[in-house]
Formats: structure tokens, sequence, C-alpha cells
């Protein structure tokens, strides 16, 4: 759940940048680099030309809360590929005090028919919540400019293919999404991120929390799982949307948290 106030903040398109407290050792940014910036649209280069997107409503809730509209389903195509190119979804936010830091920002494929506001606000809210990987003393700050750690992308499956394929293997098989190594992208599955999956269940809140925590955690370093964690939940470096089956035969419970008791 995140707060209404910096939520309506993400959605009027305003930089919200929060103070941060306590002493000791100063805070490092690790690893944060001048990354290709997507302020100038850039492409990818794709040997064939990119599908139309068909007029799809987009599906709204009867109430303006961005609470409640994380927890929709939205209508996409599995096969869209858009044309590759990307945009910074505008604002920043920091994150709490923590000892290392990441700086990451967040883009969106130009005519992905999903709103980047709402997807920039969720990736932070995720990252930095007690349950997730800042429980390793470590925070997100986003930003909208080129310095930064990595980048979070939401992108069309077909695109995401393109450039996920050749790094991870065919991400096309399950429709997935993935860290593309060697690249500054984490990438998301537009599909995914609208849609969800059957082998994860209804919560379709808390599928986007764990693509953004299991994507970003291979970026940290962390491998997959395939056993099931304290209390029979599945660990957040499962491949839930795929199975939730352990290597044992078992049947883990969903989770999108690396910690999930904390907080």
């Amino acid at each position: 759940m995140f707060g209404v106030g910096a939520m309506a903040a993400a959605l009027c398109v305003m930089a919200v940048v929060l103070g941060i407290s306590g002493g000791g050792a100063p805070a490092v940014d690790i690893g944060a680099t001048p990354v290709p910036s997507a302020r100038a649209p850039e492409s990818i280069p794709l040997p064939e030309q990119p599908s139309a997107q068909r007029d799809l409503p987009v599906r709204a809730s009867a109430s303006s809360d961005p609470d409640t509209q994380a927890g929709l389903r939205f209508p996409l195509e599995p096969t869209l590929r858009l044309g590759g190119r990307f945009v910074t979804v505008p604002g920043s936010d920091t994150g709490p005090a923590a000892d290392k830091r990441f700086t990451y920002r967040v883009e969106i494929e130009e005519g992905l028919a999903l709103d980047g506001t709402l997807f920039a606000a969720m990736v932070q809210h995720t990252l930095n919540d007690p349950r997730s990987w800042s429980r390793d003393s470590l925070a997100f700050d986003r930003t909208d400019g080129t310095t930064a750690s990595f980048v979070v992308r939401l992108s069309s499956p077909g695109t995401l293919h393109r450039i996920c394929s050749p790094i991870v293997g065919d991400t096309s098989r399950s429709n997935v999404s993935c860290n593309a190594n060697g690249t500054p992208w984490v990438m998301i599955n537009g599909w995914r991120w609208a849609q969800g999956s059957t082998a994860y269940g209804d919560d379709i809140r808390g599928y986007r929390q764990m693509l953004i925590n299991h994507e970003v955690g291979h970026r940290l370093g962390h491998q997959h799982s395939t056993r099931c964690g304290p209390g029979g939940l599945a660990p957040v470096m499962m491949q839930q949307t795929k199975s939730r089956e352990a290597g044992n035969g078992k049947v883990c419970g969903a989770n999108p948290w690396p910690y999930p008791t904390a907080g």
C-alpha cells in the first residue's frame, strides 16, 4: 500500500524529494553512472515493422485513488510490439535513510497504453518498502536525470523480447520480463504488468510488486530459487510468473517480498 500524498504527487507528475535524516557514515550511491537517457526517445533496431496497437480501452477505476488503480487489470495484447522508443517518466523521489543507495530512472515505451506515472510510483514504493530489498540497508532514489545505476523500463512484449532474448534466452516462450545483463535496463513486460499471471494468482497488486522485486533482485545479483521459504511462501526469486511449484513438488504460497515478515 502506498501513501495517498506521495501517489497523488506522482499522478500530478510533480517531483517530490523527501529529506534524508540520520547520522553516522554518509550514504553511498552504488554504481551511479550516466546511463543512456530516454528524454530524447531512442530506438532499438527491429527487423520487422511494429504491430499497430488496437484501440483498446484503458480500464479506469470509479475512484481516482491510485491505490485502487494499482489493484486493477488493464487490457493489453500479449503479442503487442511497438516501435522500441522509450521516454522518461518525469519526476523524482528519495528513499529513506540508508548506508547504501541506488539511483534509478523509470521509462515507458512510446505508444504503450498504460499509466507510466502509476508504474513509476509503484516501483518507488515497492523497492523502499521494509519488506523489500531496502531491508538489506539499501535505499532507492528515483531520478529523471541522466545519472543512474539502472533503468526500469515498462515495455511492450515484442520490444522486450527483442532486447532480452539474446541476453537471457527466449523470453517470448512464457512472455516474461527480464533483467537485461550488460545493459542498464530492467525490463518489465507490459502485458504481464497489465494482466498478471495465472500461476501467481488473483492478487494483481502483489504480482506487480513481485515483478519489480524479482527483476531488480537479479540486478542486485540474486539468482533464482526453487524452494519454499519460511511459512511455505515462495521466495521472491522463484519464477512465480511460470509456477509456484518447488523442486520437491510442493506448491508455495504466492509472495511478492524478499522479507515478507519484516516491517
